[in-house]
């Protein structure tokens, strides 16, 4: 009985929350680019693809052990810096984002 009454409190303060939660207005985030912002950034991600996609290629026709390795090590390379640069990228629109929160929030309180 006692177990049935905890699952009982749980499920209404569960229904409470999702209550209050759907009447909050979502967050939004305003980080709309210009057409040439696009642009610029889909040229860069054509530049990466062609040459990863150039190395793929020059890997597959590698014969020696020891040139495809570096090639492989090369493509490797290009591939994590990538990563880091979209990583850093994205800290920087959550940094952005949170300071803006925090704007918004120490508004509030005055």
């Amino acid at each position: 009985m006692n177990y049935a009454y905890k699952s009982l409190a749980v499920l209404v303060l569960s229904a409470a929350s999702l209550s209050a939660f759907a009447q909050e207005k979502p967050m939004k985030m305003n980080m709309e680019m210009s057409e040439e912002m696009k642009d610029k950034m889909a040229r860069k991600k054509q530049i990466y693809i062609l040459k990863v996609d150039a190395l793929s290629d020059q890997i597959q026709d590698e014969k020696n052990a020891q040139k495809k390795q570096a090639l492989m090590d090369e493509q490797l390379k290009l591939i994590r810096a990538h990563q880091d640069k979209k990583r850093h990228m994205k800290k920087m629109m959550m940094q952005k984002h949170m300071q803006k929160m925090m704007n918004k929030k120490k508004g509030m309180n005055m």
